[in-house]
């Protein structure tokens, strides 16, 4: 190669290789400075999309709407994918009063950053606002199923749902897509606890379309109690639930010719390794007696329990038992305890050692205030965190409870006359 051609060469070589070095610097220096100063980051490089970005947030926080939409507008022009860009337009219309525009481009930011919390909350806000409440919800599913932290989102955006769960419309629609099962209906169901209007519009349509599930339904009917909702929880608890006695007064499955469920107003069993439940089948009959065996280990909360919703007035509780060898750290009681100020309103002897078929009966007085609701429970009536340590066996059958018979009154005998024989004078 001729010196003058080898020469020329090695300059353009040099000349390129010193352009983009030069580039690659000014590429450098623009990132470093895209956030702190995306003004001399521009000057290194005209086109950075985060310093065009920066800039376009500096100039809506400083309420520049037409500078930062500029700003947006250029960026997209240099990268037209850039969703937030979208974003960031669509916020500045839905603010300048043009919601159809705003919505528009809150389609596009969130189809393009499908990622972007912010596109998609901005989307939801105007299909709530359109009231097209199946798009809030798709929307709502689409980004739950999507985003990389779903336990803590779901905690965020479900319980906003919540309060449009008080519109029948939403409710219906949120309804139609829990029955899709989303990988978030358990969140919703739980969150829909905090409002009980809002929770007995969704559970109550699922029930009725046959969609509530078992579980569903007991976390319900006992969030309700808790709340001391009495009569709606009685009311769907009732109505779903064959045999339930007609009225108020009266234990549910008393002969444990079924199996307890542990919902709402049926009986509760402990549980652990410290005791086992048994059926008994009685001959001739329907009923079964349910037996308790204890094991010597501590048993935690009662040993068995009912949750009442009685009215105020005198009752009598009546049932049979029989036991064999039955001790504990302190002896079972049956009590009827009101969920309310007035405490323990009818308690029983302690049950030890072994006894052959017995009858008892208990008298129960439920005051007009402090009561709205209780609970027939067997366990210690000082109960430790460790739980009582019981031995033994328990057999109990036809529990039953009924309004006390009203007293006879006293009557005053008239002299000469017995009160039995006592008759009204003629006139």
């Amino acid at each position: 190669m001729r010196p003058v051609l080898r020469w020329a060469v090695l300059a353009a070589t040099l000349g390129l290789t010193t352009f983009a070095g030069v580039r690659v610097i000014g590429l450098m220096q623009a990132e470093r400075q895209a956030n702190s100063d995306p003004q001399r980051a521009l000057q290194w490089h005209a086109g950075d999309p985060n310093a065009l970005w920066a800039l376009a947030e500096q100039r809506l926080a400083q309420g520049d709407r037409t500078g930062a939409a500029v700003m947006a507008r250029t960026l997209l022009t240099k990268e037209p994918l850039q969703g937030r860009a979208f974003r960031l337009l669509a916020g500045i219309e839905a603010e300048s009063g043009h919601p159809e525009a705003a919505h528009r481009l809150y389609a596009i930011a969130a189809h393009r950053a499908p990622r972007d919390p912010l596109a998609i909350a901005g989307l939801i806000q105007g299909d709530v606002q359109r009231e097209d409440y199946a798009a809030v919800l798709r929307w709502v599913d689409f980004y739950l199923r999507t985003s990389p932290d779903r336990a803590a989102a779901s905690g965020r955006v479900l319980q906003r749902l919540v309060p449009l769960a008080l519109d029948g419309r939403f409710a219906s629609a949120l309804v139609a897509m829990l029955r899709t099962d989303p990988p978030w209906r358990e969140q919703m169901m739980r969150q829909l606890w905090a409002n009980p209007t809002a929770a007995e519009r969704v559970y109550g349509q699922l029930d009725r379309e046959g969609a509530l599930r078992p579980d569903e339904f007991a976390g319900w009917i006992d969030g309700l109690i808790r709340d001391g909702d009495w009569e709606t929880a009685w009311a769907h608890w009732s109505a779903r639930t064959s045999g339930a006695p007609p009225d108020r007064p009266g234990i549910f499955n008393g002969d444990f010719a079924r199996d307890p469920s542990g919902i709402g107003f049926d009986w509760r069993l402990a549980s652990g390794a410290g005791v086992a439940i048994d059926f008994e089948p009685l001959p001739r009959t329907s009923r079964r007696t349910l037996g308790l065996r204890f094991f010597e280990q501590p048993v935690k909360g009662p040993l068995l329990q009912q949750t009442l919703h009685l009215g105020p007035g005198d009752y009598l509780l009546q049932l049979r038992m029989r036991a064999r060898g039955l001790h504990g750290t302190v002896a079972p009681v049956w009590q009827v305890v009101c969920v309310g100020k007035a405490g323990s309103v009818a308690t029983g002897d302690p049950l030890e050692g072994g006894f052959d078929w017995i009858e008892m009966e208990l008298s129960v007085h439920i005051p007009n205030d402090g009561c709205p609701g209780q609970t027939l429970q067997l366990g210690s009536p000082a109960q430790t965190r460790n739980g009582q340590r019981m031995a033994g066996e328990l057999w109990i059958d036809d529990v039953r409870i009924r309004p006390a018979p009203p007293a006879l009154p006293h009557l005053t005998p008239i002299a000469g006359r017995s009160a039995l024989t006592a008759r009204p004078e003629q006139p």
